[in-house]
């Protein structure tokens, strides 16, 4: 409480916490006079009062901006952990799956086309076995970095688990695709080296094409997964294109 107005009230017989003989009413009755009779007490009061007053709401509003400032900072943290990935920082499946379904909505209503690639790292098993899962964690982390900055700023690269990810190139145009699938293949073509150990990891992958192959988020990523499993047993290290054959 303000010093001055502590001080006045202390005239007044408040004191310790407590009233003149413990009576709220005989109190209030010694201000009113108090206020009634002097207006040299009363312009007193009405200045301790609003001082008070005046810096009790710049606390307040000082509090209230700390308060918010570290909601937010939480709310951003929160966020953070509900949609990306702990280890690369990219998206979760669950973000990317929000991400898919808002993709779909919008490519309808403009009548546009995207194309969804399945990323499955090739003998990622191995390297874990061989070197530790600590160098596997960091070879992912590097696919990260690696991959991030060579895709359109309008596409998304998300992790859903283990050694898969996943790549939206939207908006495609005609015959623009092959040219970025080429690309992100290429970029896992390049050895990688995690901790002065050189890796050769390659990447099979499995193209969908909305609304071409499917035009919901379920056949989407059931068909990408076909078409990346046959890139698989072809031999790895390659691309496949979903065709309705790889269903038979």
């Amino acid at each position: 409480m303000h010093k001055v107005l502590q001080k006045q009230l202390k005239k007044l017989g408040f004191k310790n916490g407590k009233f003149p003989d413990g009576n709220l009413e005989k109190f209030i009755e010694i201000v009113d006079n108090a206020y009634n009779e002097a207006d040299e007490e009363r312009e007193f009061l009405e200045y301790t009062l609003k001082t008070s007053s005046k810096e009790m709401v710049e606390l307040y509003t000082k509090l209230e901006q700390k308060s918010k400032t570290a909601l937010a900072k939480s709310e951003k943290r929160y966020k953070e952990l509900a949609t990306k990935d702990i280890l690369t920082g990219l998206l979760n499946r669950f973000a990317f799956q929000e991400e898919l379904n808002r993709l779909i909505s919008n490519s309808k209503r403009t009548n546009t086309k995207f194309a969804l690639l399945f990323l499955d790292l090739d003998h990622f098993k191995e390297v874990n076995d061989t070197h530790g899962h600590d160098i596997g964690d960091k070879l992912l982390q590097e696919v990260a970095k690696r991959v991030l900055p060579n895709i359109r700023v309008e596409d998304i690269f998300a992790r859903i688990g283990g050694d898969e990810f996943i790549l939206l190139f939207t908006n495609i145009k005609k015959n623009e695709l092959g040219q970025l699938v080429s690309k992100a293949i290429s970029l896992f073509r390049k050895p990688w080296v995690i901790n002065n150990i050189n890796l050769h990891v390659t990447v099979s992958i499995g193209v969908v094409v909305y609304p071409d192959d499917a035009d919901n988020e379920e056949e989407l990523l059931k068909k990408a997964d076909i078409a990346m499993y046959k890139s698989k047993e072809l031999g790895r290290n390659q691309v496949i294109y979903f065709e309705k054959s790889l269903l038979s």
